[in-house]
């Protein structure tokens, strides 16, 4: 993400000058030590409201944040959590031995080489 400052600024010791480029890279940092414990770990539990609490307002902004952020954002997760339930209600998932997981940072994070699994049918 991109943004252009309106007015000088100091950030962290670094003087940004007005009409300077700023680029938000989240992958960095939603993998930031001081701002997540074992920050390349998967741990859906870090987002319960509990630990929630205590990171900054933006330590996560998948989808952007303030007047530019993402349109869709809402109908995403929404359509990702009726996906992923349907799923998870027929089908136990595997990652295939051997294939590698290594992330690619385009316009969204993704897997480089996708993810290959193997279904497992749960019983009725």
């Amino acid at each position: 993400m991109t943004h252009q400052s309106v007015t000088p600024d100091e950030v962290l010791g670094h003087r940004i000058p007005a009409g300077a480029t700023v680029l938000i890279v989240p992958w960095l940092l939603h993998r930031k030590p001081s701002l997540w414990e074992n920050p390349d770990r998967c741990e859906p539990e870090r987002f319960s409201p509990e630990r929630s609490a205590a990171r900054p307002r933006f330590a996560y902004i998948p989808f952007g944040a303030g007047p530019r952020v993402c349109i869709g954002a809402a109908f995403a997760m929404e359509e990702a959590l009726l996906a992923l339930a349907m799923i998870a209600q027929r089908y136990r998932l595997h990652l295939k031995p051997g294939h590698p997981v290594e992330p690619q940072g385009l316009i969204t994070l993704r897997p480089r080489y996708g993810l290959r699994m193997l279904l497992e049918r749960r019983p009725n």
